[in-house]
């Protein structure tokens, strides 16, 4: 650039703020990531699930606004709720192209969601796979990014928060005797009812054996020994 010339390229209002605010959110919620179990207590990801959504409401603001539709000649148009699968959201758009295809038909499961929702399975290892593209995405952001780059953050962010929100919900055993009783990861056969598995532990190795230690003998309380106060001599004259 020359001297006296200036640059065209503007940061956007408030993006400096929002990028060093996902800056300070995502490394916490990352390092709790990092250190679930596997597998881990539907608690402790319905905490990490409130923490992502923090964090993707951050990446949605330092994105520009997405429109319902996703369409650049009618971003306000109607969304298609009917969409076949592979086509976009705006109905006006997708009405014409069933002229010609009057015989596509709509999705199966069709995305009503602005933002990215992935495909199952929803497990520990994928969330542990978007945790590092998030991490490798937000390293390559600064000021002068395009849109695009922080449209894929959000997608991201979103992404895992679908995935964490989904185990975090209560998982039942079908145990008719206890009902939405917790389950026991470890037991032998598989996950299992904590209670159920507990009663069965404790009929194989019975009731517990108690171990009586003698008490220690009283201590021998001696009586005081009475003082006996002298007066002090006056001093010789």
């Amino acid at each position: 650039m020359r001297e006296g010339e200036h640059s065209a390229y503007r940061v956007p209002t408030g993006r400096p703020f929002l990028l060093g605010e996902l800056y300070n959110k995502l490394p916490s919620v990352d390092d709790r990531m990092k250190h679930l179990p596997d597998p881990a207590d539907p608690t402790e990801y319905e905490a990490i699930a409130d923490a992502l959504w923090d964090v993707f409401v951050t990446a949605r603001n330092l994105a520009p606004v997405r429109s319902p539709t996703g369409c650049a000649r009618h971003p306000g148009g109607p969304v298609d709720t009917e969409a076949p699968e592979g086509w976009g959201r705006c109905l006006l758009c997708n009405r014409n192209r069933r002229i010609g295809r009057p015989s596509v038909k709509k999705a199966t499961n069709a995305s009503t969601s602005l933002w990215a929702i992935p495909d199952p399975p929803y497990n520990h290892a994928a969330l542990m796979a978007i945790r590092r593209t998030i991490n490798h995405a937000v390293m390559e952001l600064d000021y002068r990014s395009p849109d695009r780059a922080f449209h894929e953050v959000a997608d991201l962010v979103h992404s895992a928060f679908i995935i964490a929100r989904e185990l975090s919900r209560p998982r039942s055993t079908g145990c008719q005797r206890h009902p939405g009783a917790p389950i026991d990861p470890t037991a032998a056969g598989g996950p299992q009812c904590i209670f159920c598995v507990g009663e069965e532990r404790r009929r194989q190795l019975g009731p517990p054996t108690v171990t009586v230690r003698p008490s220690r003998p009283v201590p021998t309380v001696r009586p005081p020994v009475p003082r006996r106060w002298q007066q002090p001599l006056p001093p010789p004259m």
